[in-house]
């Protein structure tokens, strides 16, 4: 699909394509977006767009986790975008954990959640460390047929590991060897022939699984045409928040990209031909060119930052503390190390833009910065989100509050209130005892 729809744009004359710009920030002008501003990968050049309408089609933001299936651009950037601009979001504690990602033995090129329709096509074994079959140890014999849903399996599997049952690298033995090489050919094709290359026999040896990060189901409130509450603003795809409640259905996402992407493209279209023109407010604008250059107000960082490691540690926090299964000190641990990560970051990037040609060119430290920027600010809506929450429901599970309880069937909504992020949306009883 993706190489159909970059065919379609190729041919089509009337479409302007500026690909390595970072985003820093929308801009909005009396309450609507005019566009926004970044900088240009390839030069370091700051970039200002007027736009008469914008689509946020960013994706989610399952690179805050360290195991995940996503690309490596999907770090929660247009909830960020959104939220400082104003916008709302919601359902951000929902994040869906796909329990059969692939862990071992190294597999290149090819989609860590390929094994989903294979296990359940040929009947895949899930086995301990022990070489034993273990899900009808919580709640489900799935006797053959593995019908087991993708909540209870990434359940199973962490307690397994917990107890001291996992796989050697931490996961699960997923086995195919009970079936022959013909069945196994006529269900895989020629991917038999890419494992191979990878070495993977699966007539001959299990593969190891373990979950991993794979789906959000909150981000941006729209409507039934994509708008947000800011006028000029849409959005599409995973990016929305609010289409699938607390989990969502195997295949929904292909249908939310296309659904979402045409409707949101529909309507921004329709604004663009009601508005003549759209300029960028001068004093907006400025203070987020000055942002992108280094310049201004608040605390310089080091250009000793090591802003990969910082993501590491981010996404090792997200993964222990606020994976499938929650605690309130886990979440408060957290929220602990992204402020500690926050505060070292500080509120501008490392050194300025230079003014010579190719001066930043794949300023890579500064692209991170930028990163860390909005992925820190996700990370929190998530955290803060579901620590509110004092129940279990969909792929939000609290082991201290194991139940789903009736008072909690509501949405909450995050705002950004200064620098503070503001959740509402909590049962009356349960708001006054949340942690400010």
């Amino acid at each position: 699909m993706s190489k159909t729809l970059r065919t379609v744009m190729a041919r089509n004359p009337d479409i302007r394509k500026a690909g390595d710009i970072c985003i820093a920030d929308l801009v909005a002008d009396g309450g609507e977006i005019a566009g926004a501003v970044g900088w240009h990968l390839d030069s370091g050049a700051p970039v200002a767009i007027a736009a008469k309408a914008t689509v946020l089609a960013t994706g989610g933001l399952t690179r805050l986790y360290r195991r995940n299936s996503a690309s490596t651009n999907m770090g929660g950037d247009g909830y960020a975008l959104a939220l400082r601009a104003g916008a709302t979001l919601i359902d951000m504690e929902f994040v869906q954990f796909f329990p059969i990602g692939h862990l071992a033995p190294r597999l290149v090129g090819m989609d860590p959640i390929m094994w989903d329709p294979f296990r359940y096509k040929l009947g895949g074994r899930l086995l301990n460390g022990r070489m034993e079959e273990f899900t009808s140890r919580y709640g489900s014999d799935e006797d053959g047929k593995y019908v087991l849903t993708r909540d209870l399996a990434t359940y199973a599997i962490f307690k397994e590991v917990e107890a001291g049952r996992g796989s050697p690298h931490g996961g699960a033995y997923l086995s195919f060897e009970h079936c022959s090489a013909s069945a196994l050919r006529a269900a895989f094709g020629p991917v038999i022939d890419r494992l191979t290359a990878n070495k993977i026999d699966l007539t001959r040896m299990p593969v190891e699984v373990a979950p991993i990060a794979h789906y959000h189901m909150g981000g941006v409130v729209a409507d039934a045409r994509m708008r947000t509450e800011l006028p000029g603003l849409f959005a599409a795809g995973e990016v929305v928040g609010g289409a699938n409640g607390a989990n969502r259905l195997s295949g929904n996402a292909i249908t939310e990209a296309l659904v979402f992407g045409r409707r949101a493209g529909t309507s921004a279209a329709a604004r663009v031909k009601q508005i003549a023109r759209r300029d960028l407010p001068p004093k907006s604008t400025r203070a987020a060119l000055d942002l992108v250059a280094g310049y201004g107000a608040g605390s310089p960082v080091s250009g000793n930052l090591n802003t990969a490691a910082m993501i590491e540690h981010l996404q090792a926090i997200m993964a222990d503390d606020v994976g499938p299964f929650r605690t309130g000190a886990k979440l408060k641990r957290a929220l602990d190390g992204i402020d500690e990560l926050t505060a070292e970051l500080g509120e501008r990037p490392p050194g300025v833009l230079s003014s010579r040609a190719n001066g930043n060119a794949f300023d890579l430290q500064r692209l991170e910065w930028f990163d860390l920027r909005n992925m820190l600010t996700v990370a929190r809506a998530v955290a803060q989100a579901a620590l509110s929450r004092d129940e279990s429901r969909g792929a939000h599970q609290r082991e201290d509050y194991p139940q789903a309880l009736p008072q909690w069937r509501r949405r909450q909504r995050v705002r950004l209130a200064g620098d503070a992020l503001q959740i509402t949306g909590a049962p009356s009883a349960v708001a006054s005892m949340a942690p400010s």
